[in-house]
């Protein structure tokens, strides 16, 4: 194995960590019901449905994130920098969740949440970009995939910020808004042929 593919590999798994510890950190915040009844566990609908909410994003970003490091050759230092910054704002999904469930919904920590994921998806996109950079499409169907992929991170880059700034809307739709992006990012490459 070559040192460039060593590295990248050591970078990937620093990356799967940081997501592991991310993902406990939010479990870890999550409140136990102060009662014994199912009184108790409606009363934590907000922690609830912003645990899954944040939950389901992360797992999607890590799909993402290993199908898109796939296409890398080496770590260069925009790869390696773009990467750090996703993780970075990913990092911030535990207090924006916690925030969120803490304030009932309120449209500030809202506000916040929907930012995260704004930048999330906007260093995505760099990180995007330098790994098709590294492994150019040199056929159409490839190409195609990866239009499709662009078209896709752009949508939600604009529903991000619609989410982000549409203050007017009831909490609940722009929660939703933000929960769109499962739709479209379940499935890293869409056009994949499944075996």
């Amino acid at each position: 194995m070559n040192e460039s593919k060593t590295s990248l590999d050591r970078f990937s798994a620093l990356s799967d960590g940081i997501f592991a510890v991310i993902i406990t950190i939010m479990v870890l915040a999550l409140k136990i019901p102060t009662q014994n009844d199912g009184h108790a566990l409606l009363d934590l609908w907000p922690d609830l449905i912003s645990y899954v909410v944040s939950y389901a994003f992360i797992a999607v970003v890590w799909l993402n994130h290993h199908h898109v490091f796939k296409h890398a050759g080496s770590l260069t230092s925009l790869l390696a920098w773009s990467n750090f910054a996703n993780l970075f704002w990913i990092s911030l999904i535990p207090f924006t969740t916690a925030w969120l469930a803490s304030s009932r919904v309120a449209n500030v920590p809202l506000t916040a949440y929907a930012t995260v994921f704004l930048l999330v998806e906007l260093t995505y996109m760099v990180l995007m970009y330098e790994s098709f950079r590294q492994s150019p499409a040199r056929d159409a169907e490839t190409r195609g995939r990866r239009r499709m992929q662009w078209a896709r991170a752009w949508i939600m880059l604009a529903v991000f910020a619609f989410a982000a700034l549409a203050v007017f809307l009831p909490a609940l739709v722009r929660l939703g808004l933000l929960g769109a992006f499962l739709v479209l990012h379940t499935q890293p490459d869409p056009q994949a042929i499944r075996e």
